[in-house]
């Protein structure tokens, strides 16, 4: 395994023991450094935006969930990036007025 690779399990590994333990702070950081590790795979961004709208951030989440969007689309997984977008579109707040 290349250190980068063993560097990103590490990150995973602590991601997994911070959402066991309910401390999404630190998840949301994990997520961040994992992705920036990591920026072309989908399902960090995606996985994200379904903690921050478990936290009830839709605003935040609907970022993520594009940003998940695009990166299935890019990599060919187009039904997930269609799925994902929805998500967005669904989480998305609504707007008064």
């Amino acid at each position: 395994m290349r250190k980068c690779d063993s560097r990103t399990a590490d990150l995973h590994a602590e991601l997994v023991k911070a959402l066991r333990s309910e401390r999404f702070d630190q998840a949301l950081d994990l997520y961040d450094l994992i992705e920036k590790r990591k920026p072309d795979e989908p399902r960090w961004a995606h996985r994200k935006g379904d903690l921050l709208r478990r936290l009830g951030r839709d605003s935040d989440a609907v970022v993520a969930y594009e940003r998940a969007a695009r990166l299935y689309s890019v990599r060919g997984f187009d039904a997930r990036a269609i799925a994902t977008a929805r998500l967005a579109s669904a989480t998305a707040p609504r707007r008064l007025g």
